[in-house]
């Protein structure tokens, strides 16, 4: 996997807006273009300039956009952003054709966003713990979902993230996991199913070997009252289906699937 961000590069415009020309300024002999149709044009030109130049994102996190380019599209979700900017985590397949064309590009190609989209929406401390359980780069949709949380300092609300990976290598975002990790009301557990029983230790991460299963995700969730707690998912349409008849076997309600 890889991070890409997509800016938009266009300067701040501080030009002044053109000068209305004065009445007296006109001689009115019909001259073409008169000062009037010169004033015109200068004030649209600067106008698409601005409106280009402060175009602004307003995401809110767990949403996904839609990335066009090469006469292709793809669903990405940004795992941070700012008003101009925007961060993914891409995952190159070998034989992924738009992946490899995002690794490939060179600086400066054009990509047009369209978006954002998805329903996901949370309220501040309406759960007691949020689990979310990813596969791969099902990911990117959890880690700006768990930041939120974590950076809001009114929040209370405990998360415990549940990512799994083939090995220790293929997990992205080590440093910014280990950031929430120091934070009180943040876990990530790693659930690695080619750790061979190996030790692995790394900092502010439980790790533990296998893939995924239903025994699993009843151990990581046999503390938490189903009332209280919100299960988040992300992974592969298989892994999402999975997952969903397994926790309402459970009784868990409160289940959202980031398809």
């Amino acid at each position: 996997m890889c991070k890409m961000s997509l800016d938009n590069c266009n300067d701040d415009n501080d030009d002044e807006r053109p000068k209305t020309p004065l009445e007296e300024d006109c001689c009115g002999s019909g001259c073409t273009p008169c000062i009037f149709d010169v004033h015109k044009t200068l004030l649209r030109e600067w106008e698409e300039c601005k409106t280009e130049n402060n175009v602004s994102l307003h995401l809110i996190p767990g949403q996904y956009v839609m990335l066009h380019s090469w006469s292709k599209s793809r669903p990405y979700t940004p795992i941070a952003w700012t008003y101009k900017s925007l961060v993914f985590l891409v995952k190159v397949y070998e034989h992924g054709e738009f992946s490899s064309l995002l690794k490939n590009a060179p600086i400066g190609s054009g990509i047009n966003i369209r978006g954002p989209y998805g329903d996901f929406k949370y309220e501040r401390n309406s759960f007691r713990q949020i689990v979310m359980f990813s596969i791969g780069s099902g990911i990117a949709a959890l880690y700006p979902v768990a930041k939120a949380i974590v950076d809001d300092e009114t929040e209370f609300t405990r998360v415990h993230l549940v990512a799994g990976f083939r090995s220790i290598k293929h997990v992205p975002l080590k440093k910014e996991l280990t950031h929430l990790a120091d934070y009180w009301n943040f876990k990530c557990t790693l659930q690695l199913s080619q750790l061979n029983n190996k030790t692995i230790s790394l900092h502010g991460f439980n790790i533990n070997a296998g893939r995924l299963r239903k025994t699993l995700v009843a151990d990581y969730l046999q503390s938490n009252d189903t009332e209280t707690t919100l299960i988040l998912i992300c992974g592969t349409s298989q892994f999402n289906q999975s997952m969903k008849k397994w926790l309402q076997e459970m009784n868990y309600t409160h289940i959202h699937i980031f398809e």
